[in-house]
C-alpha cells in the first residue's frame, strides 16, 4: 500500500507538471512571457538541500530538471523556465547572493562616448525631431547626459573612473554608468555627478549573454568599440531554427539572433575593456542558477582560467575563428589610433603641496589600466577587425553567425516541441565550449535532480550525437517523454538523434576538441 501511494503521488506529480509545461498558445500569451504567478511554478527543491553532497531519494531531490531544449548563446536553458527560483528569496539560493564573483575591467575610453559623431548630428534641425522624441521618452536631464564632456575632462578628477562598475552576483548583474546631474552639474553646485545603478535579476529576461560585435549604438560608427567592447543579455530564449521555433517551443515567437543584438530583445552593456571574457563569465554564473549549483569566486576564476586557455582567441591569437569573405577579405581600419586617442595621459591638476597618495594612486592605476587596455586592443585588433566580415563576426553568408539572419533556416521540422535543440547546420568552435560543458568539466557534476540533453559533435565522424547526463537517466527520460505527448495529444515518440555509449558521468570523459 506504501508503495501504491508513493507511486500515486508520483504520477499526480508528473501530471501537474505536464499540464504546466502544456500551456496553450493563448494560455501563455495571457500569462505572459514566464508565466506570472511564479509561486506555484516553483515546484522544485531548494538547492540548498544539495549542499551536503549527500544522495537523496526521489521524494528528496523532487522532480527531475530537464534541459537542452533550447540553448542561448553559451546557455542551455531550463525546459521548464516558470520553475526557475527568485531570485530575491535568498534562503532558496544554492550560492551567496551577497558575494561578488566577477567584477568587470572597465574601458577607460567610455570616457569619450559623448564625443561620437552621431550625438553631433543633433546640431541639424531635420535631426531635432528625433532629439524631442528622445527627451520626451528619456527626461531632458538623461539626455543632457549624452551631450555632456564633464567625463571627458573629469574622468578622474570627479571618480567617474572607481564609480564606473560591472558587476557579477549569483542571482544578479549591477552595473553603474555614473553621468553629470542635470541642471546641478551644468551649473558649478550641488552634486557633480549622479550615480545610475542598475539591478538585472537572473529571473527577469536572462537567457544568455554574448559579445556584440557591432550594430549599437555604443560603438563608433556603429562599428568600431573604441568605447569599450558591449555584452548583450538575451531576453529571449527562442533562437534556432525558424520552423521549430515558430511552431513548438516558444509558441508562435521566433527572434533571429543578429536583429536581436541589434535591434532589440537583448540589453547591452557598455564600457567593457574584455567583452569577450565577461560575457563567458556572465554566462558561467547565469548556467549556475539555471542548475541550481553553488558557485564561488574561485569556481568562476576557474572557469575562466579553462575559457582562456582553450577557447579565448583573445589570449590565444591562433584560435582566430574564420570569417565568411576570406581569403578574399575586405580590409576594416582598425581605429588603434582612435582608441588611444580615448585613453590619453592625465595629469594631476593640483600643485603638489596639495595632492595626496590616494590621488597619486587613482592616477597611477589609470595609466597601468590604460597601458594593458591599448595593448590588447592592438592585440584583438589583428584577429577580430582586421576584415570586415570579422568586425561585424559573419563567419558565413546564411545562417548562424551569417550576414543574413544568423540562426539557422526551416529545418528539422519533424522536431516537437520539448525534444533537445537540433544539431546546427554548421559546427562552430564555441559549441564545445558551452557554460555547462566548462561547469561540468571544472567544477564537478550538477546538483542530482538536473539532466542535460544535447547534441554533441564527434569530429571524427563529423556528425551529430546526442549526449545524456548523467547516462543512466537516458531510459527514464524517453519514458517522460512518452507518458507527457500522450497527455497533451501526440502519440507518436520519434528520436531525431541515435544515442552512442559513453560514460557522462565521467567529467574528464566529455569530448573537448
Amino acid at each position: 500500500r506504501q508503495q501504491h501511494d508513493d507511486n500515486s503521488h508520483k504520477i499526480s506529480r508528473e501530471r501537474n507538471i505536464a499540464k504546466r509545461d502544456s500551456l496553450s498558445w493563448t494560455e501563455r500569451r495571457i500569462m505572459g512571457c514566464c508565466i506570472s504567478s511564479p509561486y506555484n511554478s516553483r515546484v522544485y527543491a531548494d538547492p540548498s538541500v544539495y549542499a551536503d553532497g549527500k544522495d537523496l531519494d526521489e521524494e528528496e531531490a523532487g522532480p527531475i530538471r530537464y534541459f537542452g531544449a533550447n540553448r542561448c548563446a553559451a546557455n542551455l536553458v531550463p525546459n521548464d523556465i516558470p520553475g526557475i527560483e527568485n531570485t530575491w528569496i535568498k534562503d532558496h539560493l544554492a550560492s551567496n547572493a551577497d558575494t561578488v564573483l566577477y567584477e568587470a575591467e572597465m574601458d577607460h575610453g567610455w570616457a569619450f562616448r559623448c564625443c561620437r559623431p552621431m550625438w553631433w548630428i543633433a546640431l541639424i534641425p531635420v535631426f531635432w525631431p528625433l532629439l524631442l522624441a528622445m527627451i520626451a521618452a528619456q527626461g531632458l536631464g538623461a539626455a543632457c547626459g549624452y551631450f555632456s564632456c564633464d567625463q571627458v575632462c573629469c574622468w578622474l578628477r570627479k571618480e567617474y573612473s572607481t564609480r564606473h562598475f560591472m558587476r557579477v552576483y549569483a542571482n544578479r548583474i549591477e552595473v553603474n554608468y555614473p553621468t553629470v546631474r542635470f541642471p546641478f552639474g551644468y551649473l558649478g553646485c550641488g552634486s557633480w555627478n549622479s550615480d545610475l545603478v542598475q539591478t538585472h535579476a537572473f529571473d527577469r529576461g536572462a537567457f544568455g549573454f554574448s559579445k556584440v560585435h557591432c550594430c549599437t549604438l555604443k560603438h563608433l560608427l556603429c562599428m568600431f568599440p573604441i568605447y569599450g567592447g558591449v555584452v548583450a543579455r538575451h531576453r529571449c530564449q527562442c533562437g534556432g531554427p525558424l520552423w521549430n521555433r515558430m511552431f513548438s517551443d516558444c509558441g508562435g515567437w521566433w527572434c533571429d539572433e543578429w536583429l536581436c543584438k541589434s535591434l532589440f530583445c537583448v540589453y547591452p552593456y557598455g564600457g567593457l575593456a574584455n567583452p569577450d571574457e565577461v560575457a563567458f563569465a556572465c554566462s558561467i554564473a547565469l548556467q549556475a542558477y539555471f542548475e541550481g549549483r553553488p558557485l564561488t569566486p574561485e569556481d568562476l576564476e576557474k572557469c575562466l582560467e579553462f575559457w582562456r586557455e582553450n577557447v579565448s582567441e583573445v589570449e590565444k591569437p591562433e584560435l582566430k575563428r574564420e570569417a565568411c569573405c576570406e581569403p578574399c577579405a575586405i580590409p576594416c581600419f582598425s581605429c588603434n589610433c582612435m582608441y588611444r586617442c580615448t585613453h590619453p595621459k592625465r595629469k594631476i591638476p593640483y600643485p603638489d603641496d596639495h595632492v595626496t597618495d590616494r590621488t597619486r594612486e587613482a592616477y597611477e592605476k589609470y595609466e597601468k589600466e590604460s597601458a594593458v587596455q591599448i595593448a590588447r586592443y592592438q592585440k584583438i585588433s589583428k584577429t577580430q577587425y582586421s576584415t570586415i566580415c570579422r568586425a561585424m563576426g559573419c563567419r558565413r553568408c546564411f545562417g548562424r553567425n551569417g550576414v543574413i539572419f544568423c540562426t539557422e533556416g526551416c529545418n528539422h521540422c519533424d522536431r516537437k516541441a520539448g525534444e533537445p535543440f537540433p544539431p546546427p547546420q554548421d559546427h562552430e568552435f564555441e559549441d564545445d565550449f558551452d557554460a555547462s560543458t566548462v561547469l561540468l568539466k571544472v567544477v564537478g557534476p550538477p546538483p542530482p535532480n538536473v539532466v542535460i540533453r544535447r547534441p554533441r559533435y564527434d569530429p571524427e565522424k563529423n556528425d551529430y550525437y546526442l549526449d545524456t547526463y548523467p547516462e543512466n537517466e537516458k531510459v527514464s527520460f524517453e519514458e517522460h517523454d512518452s507518458n507527457v505527448r500522450s497527455r497533451v495529444g501526440s502519440s507518436k515518440v520519434e528520436q531525431p538523434l541515435e544515442v552512442e555509449a559513453g560514460d557522462a558521468n565521467d567529467p574528464s570523459k566529455v569530448h573537448v576538441v
